[in-house]
């Protein structure tokens, strides 16, 4: 049996287009906001990021009204992606269903129901080193999971990481995946990786909006949010605005079919209670990072404030170094910096709260490949070279992390 993905969203029926922008000053920002509020299109990147491209996702029946009102102000634009459908259906080929570890190809995008049974068969198949943790249970009662990699022995230092949180960037999960593995055979090597496995234990996550992740496979392959149930018949809260750090915030949104939309309250959202809970209870935790896509971005708190951090030398001079590891895999350029000042301003997001509430040095929030080229879509083939320059940089904060440079 062949498993194909087809999406059959009427969204991408015809022809939509991803269209990039570069507004010149803030009113030609307002304008393209005031487009996309107006005709419900979707930023890939938005004009919240400073001085940055705007990539605009527009479907085929809005497509010449949005080019003409772009024309009468004024304002260039470039097509990035000619048909969003084929893109789409060009990330992922038709393949067997990977359900065990013989068969699992990690250079491939894979559904939650195989993400599952992998982490079940990874750790059955390393039980020595690998153990296999429940985090949760999602609105639509799906039940997520979370690996840890260690050598053995207590009161080790800790470095957990989220991916996935975002259900559209699929490059997330299928990185997470090459870092476990790749933790996993370096243990009793000589070198770096090995060295660090013997002070330094690590917690993964590999998909941590598991209702948004399956919804993307199925439905609608951009959807970014939970599933849950909100008002004016739409669904779903942006998992990384529902923290309870300045909730609500700047950076957040309160229209429920907003992709910004932080949700009724803080921990409104099954599975960010649950990654709440579990990263709270992980025992002399001193580094965290939260990994997105896409832009190139290697960030640290604040993000819902301009003010600095109070460990901001330290987190410039890991970042810093992160970003000089990862360009000396495969020569790509990473941005270091505060998430505001970086990206844009975001409330409720995980970063700021671990931050904040378990006073942790060492957080951090990372934006993988590319720079918009084929950003959510990235091919498959760009998923090991990917995984291998985070990688690097991931090592660096673990590095710290052992060196006592995180500590509390």
């Amino acid at each position: 049996m062949f498993f194909a993905f087809v999406i059959s969203f009427s969204y991408f029926k015809r022809r939509a287009q991803v269209l990039t922008l570069n507004p010149g000053n803030e009113n030609e920002r307002d304008i393209v906001r005031e487009l996309q509020v107006k005709y419900k299109l979707r930023f890939w990147r938005d004009p919240r990021r400073h001085n940055g491209p705007v990539d605009l996702q527009v479907p085929s029946d809005e497509l010449l009204t949005v080019k003409q009102l772009l024309v009468l102000n004024r304002m260039s634009f470039e097509v990035a992606i000619d048909d969003l459908q084929e893109s789409i259906l060009a990330q992922v080929s038709p393949r067997e269903a990977q359900f065990t570890l013989a068969d699992f190809d990690y250079n491939k995008y894979h559904t939650f129901a195989e993400i599952t049974a992998w982490t079940a068969n990874f750790a059955k198949a390393h039980s020595k080193y690998v153990t296999r943790i429940k985090v949760g249970t999602t609105y639509e009662n799906r039940t997520f999971y979370a690996l840890k990699i260690s050598t053995g022995g207590s009161g080790k230092k800790a470095f957990a990481l989220d991916c996935g949180i975002h259900a559209d960037e699929w490059i997330g999960p299928a990185t997470c995946i090459h870092v476990i593995k790749n933790l996993t055979e370096s243990i009793g090597t000589s070198g770096l990786v090995g060295d660090l496995l013997k002070d330094v234990d690590f917690y993964l996550i590999p998909s941590s909006n598991p209702d948004g992740y399956v919804y993307s496979w199925q439905s609608d392959r951009m959807w970014r949010k939970t599933r849950s149930p909100t008002s004016g018949n739409c669904f779903g809260v942006d998992p990384n605005r529902n923290w309870d750090s300045n909730f609500a915030g700047n950076g957040s949104s309160n229209d429920p079919c907003s992709d910004d939309y932080h949700g009724p309250h803080a921990w409104s959202e099954a599975n960010v209670r649950a990654q709440r809970d579990f990263v709270n209870g992980i025992e002399n935790l001193q580094g965290y990072i939260d990994i997105h896509s896409f832009s190139q971005l290697w960030m640290f708190p604040y993000g819902y404030t301009y003010k600095h951090a109070r460990d901001y030398e330290l987190l410039s001079k890991i970042a810093s170094e992160s970003v000089a590891a990862i360009k000396s895999v495969h020569g790509v350029v990473y941005t270091p910096g505060p998430i505001a000042e970086v990206i844009y301003v975001a409330s409720g997001s995980t970063a700021d709260y671990f931050y904040d509430h378990l006073k942790l040095r060492c957080v951090f929030a990372a934006e993988l490949r590319d720079k918009g080229q084929h950003g959510m879509l990235l091919p498959e083939s760009e998923i090991q070279p990917t995984a291998e320059e985070i990688f690097a940089g991931l090592l660096v904060i673990a590095r710290n992390i052992r060196e006592g440079n995180c500590a509390l």
